[in-house]
């Protein structure tokens, strides 16, 4: 699988409609912690980013109830030390 594809793991960086640009790590469950930017894959937008690229997009609701689009700018994995 290319290494610039999301999947558990992955480092993405992506801008939301509303101009916010945020990174994340996509992580099992036990792992997720929103404040050290690590998202659950079983969230809806975790689970929706899988397999998404640089330049792709997704629409999802956010937790005011509007539909937001989100487009992915980059994708890396982790560094190991």
């Amino acid at each position: 699988m290319p290494s610039d594809v999301v999947r558990i793991g992955s480092i993405i960086e992506f801008e939301v409609d509303d101009g916010r640009r945020l990174t994340v790590q996509l992580v099992l469950p036990e792992n997720a912690d929103i404040n050290a930017g690590r998202i659950s894959v079983l969230t809806p937008v975790g689970a929706a980013l899988i397999g998404l690229s640089p330049g792709q997009a997704m629409e999802w609701s956010g937790n005011d109830g509007k539909e937001r689009l989100l487009t992915v700018l980059a994708v890396s994995r982790p560094k190991l030390d």
